[in-house]
């Protein structure tokens, strides 16, 4: 087994984030899953200890040095708490001994969150997965892992805690770089009466997968294209149509694997994104907003054009200036932060994590999946595709109380006769004092 470490450097990806974080506006996502019968607090705090030796990368804390943050290895086992108490309270990042991930549960659910520096929604899935069967397992349930699941006897392989990034990376001269397209421009921003500390609305919806992808069959698009331009009509016909004359474009942040085009078994962060970049000076149409997402799709996925987005993003890090600018100041005029993903650059972020890949005899005893991304004081919207056994579900967390987005989906799903369960449920953003003394 290969050695731990007392402490390691965060991906080039993630060196990012912490510097963009702060008490209440951190990087962080949500998964949930809902078993059949109600969780057992002790046997998961039990599976998720048994399971992190296997996953040592993430058994960690945030520790800020002088140059960089890095993470050290944590010093107390997990705890799991009750999400009616915690609700989305900030992680303890910056806090001594904070973990950099919770677990949550109530009634059938458990609810993980997660740091975004601890890697990206494909290598935090996989440690998800694990614990969830090893719950089921030492629980009773007769699981195998059937090829779908990294058990605490699986073989360490090396590549799961790689920087992908920096493995891809080559040195192209400045001219080569993709600043220009990584940068962007402007874009409509939603806006909309905020909750109080900070809390959050979890919007979920679950549709037949079945039906979704007849439907897209018959239309001739991917899930993801039909998907993305429903949102993205139900952010124009919502939020403009109507009622502004004048706005700026609709632009989608939607995210990309880079597994599917570099080789990796990377459980850190490695994907980039495509800038979906939806024009309002005429009212779009759904055909043409699936179009628009189908061409940029394809152009962002140019296996070339990753390979100069990959150099770009190391290139800000390796830069000589930055490894001797203190951490400090790099919170103060850190450029390529706000170059990259600043306020006004992007309308909301649309994932589609696509399948979750489950051993079939977890099927009685996992009913549904979710994933959903944390707002921020930059986005107040984000949405989140997942898919699991025949349930496509959409989750937007947002901080806005105006639901004029979700009435302008819903009249879309109906229009084009896809059945839709629909839930709301108010996640208060700050922490109950009663739970604080505990």
């Amino acid at each position: 087994m290969k050695k731990i470490l007392p402490w390691q450097k965060l991906d080039n990806a993630a060196t990012i984030f912490p510097l963009m974080s702060g008490k209440h506006n951190q990087n962080n996502f949500r998964m949930q899953v809902t078993l059949s019968s109600p969780v057992d607090k002790a046997a998961l705090e039990g599976a998720i200890n048994n399971v992190l030796p296997r996953f040592e990368q993430y058994d960690v804390t945030l520790k800020g040095g002088f140059i960089w943050y890095r993470f050290e290895r944590a010093s107390s086992p997990v705890t799991v708490g009750d999400a009616e108490e915690w609700g989305m309270s900030p992680l303890p990042l910056f806090e001594k001994g904070g973990r950099t991930f919770r677990f949550n549960v109530q009634g059938c659910d458990i609810y993980a969150d997660f740091f975004h520096a601890m890697g990206d929604g494909a290598g935090t899935g996989e440690f998800l997965k694990a614990v969830v069967f090893e719950y089921l397992k030492e629980t009773g349930c007769p699981v195998e892992p059937e090829g779908r699941i990294i058990t605490t006897s699986t073989p360490i392989d090396p590549g799961e805690s790689e920087d992908a990034f920096h493995k891809y990376y080559k040195p192209l001269p400045l001219k080569d770089l993709e600043v220009k397209s990584m940068q962007g421009s402007k874009a409509f921003h939603i806006e909309g009466t905020r909750y109080e500390d900070h809390g959050t609305e979890c919007v979920q919806y679950t549709l037949p997968s079945h039906e979704v992808v007849d439907l897209c069959h018959s239309l001739g698009c991917t899930v993801t294209e039909y998907l993305g331009a429903a949102f993205a009509m139900a952010v124009y016909d919502g939020m403009i149509r109507g009622k502004r004359k004048k706005t700026r474009a609709i632009q989608l942040f939607m995210p990309i694997n880079l597994r599917r085009f570099f080789p990796s078994s990377t459980l850190k962060n490695f994907s980039l994104f495509s800038r979906v970049k939806i024009d309002t000076k005429t009212p779009p149409t759904m055909e043409g907003c699936i179009k628009i997402i189908h061409e940029s799709l394809k152009r962002d996925t140019d296996k070339a054009l990753l390979q100069k987005k990959i150099c770009t993003t190391v290139r800000a890090e390796v830069l000589g200036v930055m490894q001797i600018i203190p951490r400090a100041l790099k919170r103060l005029f850190l450029g390529f932060a706000n170059l990259f993903f600043g306020k006004g650059k992007k309308t909301a972020t649309f994932s589609n994590v696509g399948i979750v890949k489950l051993p079939e005899s977890m099927r009685p005893y996992v009913t549904n999946i979710h994933y959903s991304l944390w707002p921020n004081s930059n986005s107040p919207y984000t949405a989140v595709v997942v898919s699991v056994w025949d349930s496509l579900n959409i989750t937007f967390n947002k901080a806005i109380k105006e639901n004029d987005i979700e009435r302008a989906l819903s009249a879309r799903f109906a229009a084009d006769k896809i059945k839709y369960a629909f839930s709301s449920r108010l996640w208060p953003g700050v922490k109950k004092k009663s739970a604080a003394r505990g």
